[in-house]
């Protein structure tokens, strides 16, 4: 081979050479660096009157404050409203992950009270070996962010207090279970023992089964809140259990009437009211039964004294 020949395919190499170069290097340092970037620029948070994620989850500012529209318009905690728009404000591109593409995302939308859109960002999955942080899209790029955003997965209860009742067991002196004709009264004595009203010479209080008595209200939250266009049959309230505690508080005696309903259809939750609430709510089973005792739960037959063995004749 000749000078020539060896001048023009050197000549070759380097051009391939730099076109490989700008395809795989050049073209990624062109491009705008992402990395440090925030997903949602400018963002005022007092601005925003409407969330909505997907299809799944929406919240509105409204006269009476902020509420959870798929909750049917159930009060929304406007501390958690605060913090997670501030954490989307904050929010900033990690890292961009060439070679996924995100078919499958959540929107997140923000408006204003005219309902103008102010931003909007495509979540896609969490990262799974991080245990934090999650994909999303920004500038036409998927890129990870650092925060997981768990309230955006599309839970109402993210976003507002489930509590509906945490009176304190210690505080509890009686209780009372009705249902149909039948009422079972107890009563909590200062050494924290449980009485029976109404017991026969034969019974008596089955003390294994006085564990929830006084808790069932201690720490109680709602799974969901029932649609106010049920009806009265369908929550079953008028032939359901209802459960009655008097504790104290502070000086005072305070009494309070939680009814149980129906199960929810196609779930086991129980429909669930509180005397002082203006709400129906939804509570699991195993909450709901704590607060259905019958009689035949508590009382158990007393023992029959053992008889001596009769002496045997000398």
């Amino acid at each position: 081979m000749n000078n020539k020949s060896l001048i023009i395919l050197g000549a070759v190499a380097i051009a391939l050479g730099g076109a490989a170069y700008y395809l795989n290097g050049g073209a990624k340092s062109s491009a705008p660096k992402l990395n440090g970037k925030a997903v949602v620029p400018g963002l005022d948070a007092s601005a925003v009157a409407k969330i909505e994620v997907g299809t799944k989850l929406a919240l509105a500012a409204g006269d009476k404050g902020w509420t959870v529209t798929t909750l049917n318009g159930y009060p929304a905690d406007r501390e958690k409203i605060v913090e997670n728009l501030l954490k989307l404000r904050e929010l900033k591109v990690g890292q961009v992950v060439r070679g996924k593409s995100l078919d499958v995302t959540t929107p997140v939308v923000l408006k204003d009270s005219a309902g103008k859109e102010l931003a909007k960002l495509e979540l896609g999955p969490k990262h799974e070996k991080w245990g934090h942080g999650r994909y999303a899209k920004f500038a036409g790029a998927s890129v990870l962010v650092s925060d997981s955003l768990d309230a955006f997965d599309g839970d109402a209860k993210q976003w507002c207090n489930t509590r509906i009742a945490s009176i304190p067991s210690t505080d509890v002196t009686a209780v009372s279970y009705a249902c149909g004709n039948e009422v079972v009264e107890l009563e909590k004595g200062t050494n924290s023992t449980w009485t029976l009203k109404g017991l026969t010479d034969k019974e008596e209080l089955d003390t294994s089964k006085t564990y929830s008595l006084d808790s069932a209200l201690s720490y109680l939250d709602f799974n969901s809140v029932a649609d106010p266009k049920l009806t009265e049959a369908e929550l079953g309230f008028s032939t359901g259990h209802v459960y009655t505690v008097t504790y104290r508080d502070g000086s005072n005696t305070v009494k309070r009437v939680a009814t149980v309903g129906n199960k929810v259809k196609g779930g086991s939750d129980r429909y669930f009211k509180m005397d002082n609430a203006n709400w129906v709510f939804t509570i699991s089973s195993y909450s709901a039964e704590n607060m259905m005792k019958q009689r035949k739960d508590l009382v158990k037959q007393k023992s029959e004294p053992k008889k001596e063995d009769a002496k045997k004749p000398e």
